[in-house]
């Protein structure tokens, strides 16, 4: 029965393909692909009496696309073709059931290809000979049973990206086609050490207990070089190796896991019942399984970075445009240990009544009209480059100047706020549609110094700032009236050109000897000229 091989962002599955296989992110498809690049209904895989099986691409937004070609109308599968999807990749399987070529797609998007050509065998066990120089088809079908194993071995891995599990696999499959007692995987740990961080034996005793010989693995690492020993008992290179004498061991084989010329770990298989249990093929067979491991373990780390990046991506699109969390992401604005000093612009908006208008309503929809609200909140303050500090219940703190500072960081704040008053005409209008009751915010706006960086615990830290700019800020957004943008003097001398302003009573404030001296935007006087000049500032991360 033909089947689609689906890697996914939930894993791998296997879906037995019948006449009408319809796909696409909607449950009710046959084969739902859970990526949220893929429409509702992406695309069809149907068997044609003449064709065999053919995948239709039913107008896909983001498009369906067949060994890298986007699938314009239908095409007839072929076993071994690889359908992508958005993030998702599959292969079709035909009648015969394994495909031609094995592909494995790593997270830096490049296919790796390996091609078993049955006509690499040898009538001398210690070398692979050409086709023409063949006579025994015993040695052939020994020879291709291993090839085959290795081949599988990287189908049966697929995507999975646990090293650990990585690792243990591959001893299992080694285990299958060679003849061993032994067999433990190398790695490196934090301190640089190699440990053993995988170990199989052919009792299978946990609680074995394993001595590794230190001369084979200094041997391996020094020469990064497989080693083979058809009798390592009397191989002179591992004279008074204890560990091996101790072990009985008769043959062993050592490889170097390397990518690139770094050494990622060593790879080491024994035996203690035959002399010669290994030969030079053996080697090459091991050392191809080793590469196979390196490229594993590679593609695991690009995925949890790829992973790590995009968990990090989100966490600051959340509180930064998406411009500065690229940037902080990238690496192009640094993240570093502890706090700074700064010249930042906050700003504090709240919901006037908030807590009368809650009183009659259910709180799923309180939830509702705040996500709402805030949706289109944070997206003028992203706009205007400012940057989301934390929601507190009905009211929102932004920075301007942290993690990164404009010259004109005040005005943008200014222009925010009276943008965010702007807005809730249109959204009050929406909300009377519906018979519901209109929202009005006060914005308190402070320019000052204060202390940026992550605050919080060992366990769990935020990105923000303290100091008594901000106690001031949220002094004037209590005092602001519904609609109105209340400044302080230090933000009205850097915007007083770009604004019309009236000059307030003044306000007294705690920890203030004196009265504030307050002013109310009105309006802008003339057309917004953003500065798009960045000053980088360092943002300061937890370690």
């Amino acid at each position: 029965m033909a089947k689609l091989v689906i890697f996914g962002t939930d894993g791998r599955r296997e879906i037995d393909l019948v006449e009408h296989n319809p796909m696409g992110r909607h449950p009710q498809n046959r084969v739902q692909i859970l990526d949220r690049i893929a429409s509702k209904e992406h695309c069809l895989i149907f068997l044609d009496k003449s064709r065999g099986y053919v995948l239709k691409d039913l107008g896909s937004l983001n498009g369906t696309f067949v060994n890298k070609n986007r699938v314009q109308g239908e095409i007839a599968l072929r076993d071994g073709d690889e359908i992508v999807i958005g993030n998702t990749r599959a292969m079709f399987l035909g009648e015969e059931g394994a495909p031609g070529v094995a592909q494995m797609v790593d997270m830096s998007e490049s296919v790796l290809q390996s091609h078993i050509r049955s006509k690499i065998a040898s009538q001398v066990q210690d070398r692979f000979l050409p086709e023409k120089e063949i006579a025994d088809d015993k040695i052939v079908r020994a020879d291709y049973e291993k090839l085959r194993m290795t081949y599988e071995l990287q189908r049966d891995i697929g995507f999975e990206f646990n090293i650990d599990r990585i690792l243990e696999r591959i001893l299992e499959r080694t285990f299958e086609f060679m003849n061993c007692d032994r067999g433990v995987i190398l790695m490196f740990d934090d301190k640089g050490e190699l440990r053993p961080r995988a170990v199989k034996t052919r009792a299978g005793k946990k609680d074995e207990k394993l001595v590794i010989s230190s001369t084979l693995v200094k041997q391996v690492q020094k020469e990064k070089a497989g080693i083979l020993s058809s009798d390592a008992s009397m191989d002179n290179r591992f004279k008074g190796a204890h560990s091996i004498i101790m072990q009985g061991i008769r043959s062993s084989m050592a490889v170097p896991i390397i990518h690139k010329d770094e050494l990622l770990g060593i790879m080491l298989i024994d035996s203690s019942v035959a002399v010669n249990a290994y030969t030079e093929k053996d080697l090459r067979l091991l050392s191809n399984i080793a590469h196979q491991t390196a490229q594993f373990i590679k593609n695991s780390a690009m995925a949890k970075k790829i992973e790590g990046d995009a968990a990090t991506r989100a966490r600051f699109e959340r509180l930064l445009s998406p411009d500065v969390a690229e940037m902080i992401v990238s690496g192009q604005l640094t993240v570093e240990k502890g706090g700074e000093n700064r010249v930042a612009t906050v700003l504090f908006a709240d919901i006037r009544g908030f807590t009368s208008m809650s009183e009659n309503m259910e709180a799923s929809e309180v939830l509702q009209m705040l996500n709402e609200y805030f949706e289109i909140m944070v997206e003028i303050v992203f706009k205007h480059d400012g940057t989301v500090d934390k929601f507190v219940g009905d009211e929102i703190m932004v920075l301007w100047g942290a993690p990164i500072a404009h010259p004109d960081d005040p005005a943008r704040a200014v222009r925010a706020a009276l943008e965010m008053q702007h807005a809730l005409i249109g959204f009050n209008a929406m909300r009377a549609s519906e018979g519901q009751g209109p929202i009005h915010i006060g914005i308190g706006i402070n320019t000052g110094e204060l202390v940026v960086g992550y605050i919080g615990s060992s366990r769990t830290m935020s990105y923000s700032v303290i100091g008594d700019s901000v106690n001031v800020a949220a002094r004037l957004c209590s005092a602001a009236k519904a609609g109105e943008v209340v400044i302080t003097e230090d933000t009205y001398e850097l915007v007083k050109d770009e604004f019309e302003t009236v000059m307030l009573e003044p306000l007294r404030a705690k920890g203030k000897a004196k009265p504030l001296k307050v002013f109310s935007v009105v309006k802008t006087k003339k057309p917004a000229s953003i500065d798009r000049t960045v000053q980088h500032a360092s943002t300061k991360a937890p370690g």
